[in-house]
């Protein structure tokens, strides 16, 4: 392992984790303070970390030889177990939220910054691209290509890449942990089972897409819902005057 590779390790595996633990903290201080969530903000934040992300993996495999875009060998059935891992995932979506209440999900970090409008939607969409790629080249790449060797066995790497990745979405709630930890294991499967990175990166950014555009419809819903008895009350005032 060369100083390029350590430094890509303490990232991935303390720094990283570390910023999304106390910027969990953050977020849930300022929901229960009352006080608004810089979206926008947040959004350009992940962004800087994804480009950051992205230029130390690059680095990396580029010092170990390795394409992070090769599909060489992929062929017709790789693709049908990619459409097959981004159908599995959508169709877990409107899973993540049982057991929730609307209480909890009006308190949710994801639900304050899921895409409201066409900018933010824009924004998020360019987030999620450059999210399947760095992330997918990182954990599901040289994470694996660094540890794998080191433990002898691609197991202990897949798992330890899976549960940093898991940490680093920190933000979303404790309860989504487990579930992004899930979803990172299936990450690890298409990689190994198609032999190049190319289609988790675009079944990565296909499900962030999806899950951002129907965290903002869910959103939209709640906020409308919230909406109704002020209103209600509004025309109630109204007559009574």
């Amino acid at each position: 392992m060369n100083f390029i590779g350590l430094i890509f390790l303490v990232a991935l595996f303390v720094l990283i984790p570390r910023g999304a633990l106390r910027t969990a903290r953050l977020l849930r201080q300022m929901i229960e303070a009352g006080v608004a969530i810089p979206k926008r903000r947040i959004v350009l934040s992940a962004m800087f970390s994804m480009s950051v992300l992205w230029a130390l993996a690059a680095l990396n495999a580029s010092a170990m030889g390795r394409a992070l875009f090769s599909f060489a060998g992929a062929g017709p059935r790789d693709l049908l177990v990619g459409v097959a891992g981004l159908a599995l995932l959508l169709a877990a979506i409107p899973m993540s939220r049982a057991g929730q209440s609307p209480d909890d999900e009006r308190r949710s970090v994801v639900y304050r910054v899921a895409p409201q409008g066409p900018r933010d939607l824009a924004m998020f969409t360019v987030l999620a691209l450059m999210a399947g790629v760095a992330e997918e080249a990182a954990y599901r790449g040289v994470a694996v290509w660094i540890l794998a060797p080191v433990f002898g066995n691609a197991l202990p790497a897949i798992l330890l890449s899976a549960a940093a990745f898991a940490v680093a979405h920190a933000v979303q709630g404790g309860r989504a942990i487990a579930i992004v930890f899930a979803i990172a294991l299936l990450f690890h499967a298409l990689v190994q089972i198609t032999g190049t990175l190319v289609i988790a990166m675009a079944v990565h950014a296909a499900y962030d897409i999806v899950a951002g555009v129907a965290a903002g419809r869910r959103a939209r819903t709640l906020l409308a819902r919230d909406a109704a008895p002020v209103r209600e009350a509004s025309h109630e005032g109204g007559a009574a005057g």
